[in-house]
């Protein structure tokens, strides 16, 4: 029993000499620590989440490619919803507005003609049809706020885009084996 009292005793006392050793007491830090006051939750992740969040509220005043009818300056169903939506967010949020450049435009000079390149003229007649919309649904200063640029995200490539479809599809099947089956209940 002894022993046994010994092998317990053994290290704390050595680990005690050490902190004695070493300078420091259990009361007070030791010099070379520096500042060890803890921070409040959320001192360093939050300036990240809400430069996160900023961003995500940016990429919402884009006009993207997608939302004009062909290689026109017109917008279709979905471009003209959120172009009100940008209309009714512009005058509290100091953002400025995108239109994304072309890129659907055959150029004839090319070998394989394919409808893969930008168009300059094109964005500028965009452009100036999204400041006159918005001029009309209330936005004062959309001249100066509406640019011609690229996207923030380039989206998905080639076998990206397939491979999260396919991942897509296979977590569908997942989750309806998980939670009972589809429509009925667990046959």
């Amino acid at each position: 029993m002894k022993r046994w009292r010994i092998s317990f005793s053994l290290p704390a006392t050595t680990c005690g000499l050490l902190a004695l050793v070493a300078g420091c007491s259990h009361a007070t830090k030791c010099d070379y620590m520096g500042n060890i006051t803890p921070n409040p939750i959320g001192t360093t992740v939050d300036p990240v989440w809400q430069a996160q969040e900023s961003n995500a509220e940016a990429a919402d005043f884009i006009v993207h490619d997608h939302e004009w009818i062909g290689n026109s300056a017109t917008l279709n169903e979905r471009g003209k919803d959120h172009v009100q939506q940008i209309a009714a967010r512009a005058n509290e949020q100091r953002f400025p507005i995108i239109v994304e450049e072309s890129s659907r435009t055959i150029r004839p000079d090319t070998q394989y003609q394919y409808a893969v390149h930008n168009n300059d003229e094109l964005d500028a007649h965009r452009r100036a049809m999204l400041v006159e919309a918005l001029a009309i649904l209330g936005v004062a200063d959309a001249e100066e706020r509406v640019v011609v640029g690229h996207d923030f995200t380039h989206g998905f490539w080639d076998l990206e885009g397939q491979r999260a479809l396919r991942y897509n599809f296979s977590n569908q099947g997942n989750q309806n084996r998980n939670n009972g089956g589809g429509v009925g209940g667990g046959f």
